[in-house]
C-alpha cells in the first residue's frame, strides 16, 4: 500500500472508533452541522495537508474564492469553514475528526489515563470509564509512522507541521 492508502485505512479505523463512541455519548453531543466552535486553525502534518489541498483543489471556484476571504476575515477561525460547515469535510485531518468526543491518552509515567472532553459536551466533573472514551494514542503513532513514511518519500522534514490558513490558499484568490 502506498502511504496515502495507509492514511486513508487509518481514517477509516479512526471512524469505526468515533461511531462507536459517538452512538454511546449521541445524548450529550452538541457538535454537528452547523457548529464550529472547535473550529480553529490547527496546525497538521505534512500527509494531511496533501490530502486536504487535493480537497481544496477539487472545489468549485466560488468556494474557492470565499476560502480566500475567509483568510482575510477570519483570523481566529478555521478558513476552510464555509457557512460553518467544513469545506473538505471528507478530508478533514484528524484532530477535526476527534473534536467533541472524550479523547483519552495513556499517561505511562504517572500510571494515568488523561481525558480531553469538550465542555460544550460534557462538565468538568464527567466520569468516563475507560469504555467509554477515544484513546488516541494508537490512532496518532499509526498517523506519525504514515506520515514519517510520506514525508520521506516526498524529501519533506516529518517534524514540521502545516498551519491551515497556509492551505487554504497558497496561491492568489480565484476571478
Amino acid at each position: 500500500m502506498t502511504c496515502i492508502q495507509d492514511y486513508h485505512q487509518l481514517l477509516a479505523d479512526l471512524e469505526e472508533e468515533i461511531s462507536r463512541v459517538g452512538k454511546i455519548h449521541a445524548a450529550n453531543l452538541s457538535c454537528g452541522p452547523g457548529c464550529a466552535s472547535c473550529c480553529a486553525p490547527f496546525n497538521i502534518l505534512p500527509i494531511e495537508a496533501a490530502c486536504v489541498r487535493e480537497a481544496i483543489d477539487a472545489l468549485p471556484p466560488a468556494n474557492r474564492n470565499q476560502l480566500s476571504r475567509n483568510l482575510a476575515e477570519r483570523i481566529d477561525r478555521c478558513p476552510l469553514l464555509i457557512d460553518d460547515l467544513c469545506s473538505v469535510y471528507a478530508a478533514r485531518p484528524v484532530i477535526c475528526r476527534t473534536q467533541g468526543l472524550p479523547l483519552a491518552y495513556i499517561d505511562e509515567e504517572r500510571e494515568a489515563i488523561e481525558v480531553s472532553a469538550c465542555p460544550l459536551n460534557f462538565p468538568d466533573d464527567y466520569d468516563f470509564a475507560p469504555e467509554l472514551l477515544l484513546f488516541m494514542d494508537e490512532f496518532n503513532d499509526r498517523l506519525f509512522e504514515i506520515n514519517l513514511a510520506w514525508c520521506r518519500e516526498q524529501g519533506l522534514p516529518p517534524d514540521r507541521r502545516i498551519p491551515l490558513r497556509e492551505i487554504a490558499c497558497p496561491g492568489p484568490p480565484l476571478v
